[in-house]
């Protein structure tokens, strides 16, 4: 009887778990963590990767290393209908009648990319690929043409399309050697604050293009 009560309190525990939004994207992210480790050894991956840098904070759920590019991946654990265009500022998840705005991942994973960009110190010589997953369970009516937005179940088979060799071992080694020597452990604190201030920024940066202050940034990689 006791074992029994105990097992259904966890289990309990589990599903509020999951239910939250931070839970439910960590769930995420462990789901495609997963598949990912699925892929040939060449594939070096890492997870969910925080940097700072001039005050600022960058979290990128997942990078792949390889030698047919890097792959930057952007995870969002949302299901129902999912709604977006490229260059719109929100996507739409719709559920039934419930309808709920997020900031535009193919926009947020761009900006990880110019990060890794700077970071690497690179011009144009390393192949950037980045890719927005969502949970299987989501249906995408995204119009997307120059950008990869996947179910869970389309990742891999998306990573291992490109074949064509671009970056020697050298180069590989000296990513993940500074991609290791560059990222912080970050505690829940620090997680805390970058959802907040990455939050803030969105924020800013929607008011200034609605007032017609600044315009797009063209990404290059």
């Amino acid at each position: 009887m006791h074992i029994a009560i105990t097992v259904i309190f966890f289990a309990v525990v589990i599903f509020i778990k999951l239910k939250m939004p931070m839970w439910k994207g960590k769930y995420s992210e462990k789901l495609v963590n997963n598949k990912i480790q699925e892929l040939p050894e060449e594939y070096v991956v890492f997870n969910d990767l925080l940097f700072e840098s001039n005050g600022y904070s960058t979290q990128i759920d997942h990078i792949v290393v390889s030698p047919y590019g890097v792959f930057v991946i952007e995870t969002k654990g949302y299901k129902g209908w999912i709604l977006g265009r490229e260059n719109g500022e929100y996507w739409t998840q719709t559920i039934y009648k419930s309808k709920h705005q997020f900031y535009n991942p193919i926009k947020q994973n761009a900006g990880h990319v110019r990060f890794l960009h700077h970071l690497l110190k690179c011009s144009t010589d390393i192949l950037f690929i980045p890719i927005v997953v969502f949970n299987n369970s989501a249906e995408l009516k995204v119009h997307a043409d120059n950008n990869i937005v996947v179910n869970r179940y389309n990742l891999k088979r998306a990573i291992l399309q490109y074949r064509t060799a671009v970056l020697n071992q050298e180069t590989i080694n000296w990513i993940i050697q500074t991609i290791n020597q560059n990222r912080i452990i970050a505690d829940k604190e620090k997680l805390k604050q970058h959802k907040h201030n990455a939050k803030a920024r969105q924020y800013r940066s929607s008011r200034l293009i609605n007032q017609g202050v600044c315009g797009t940034i063209h990404l290059i990689v």
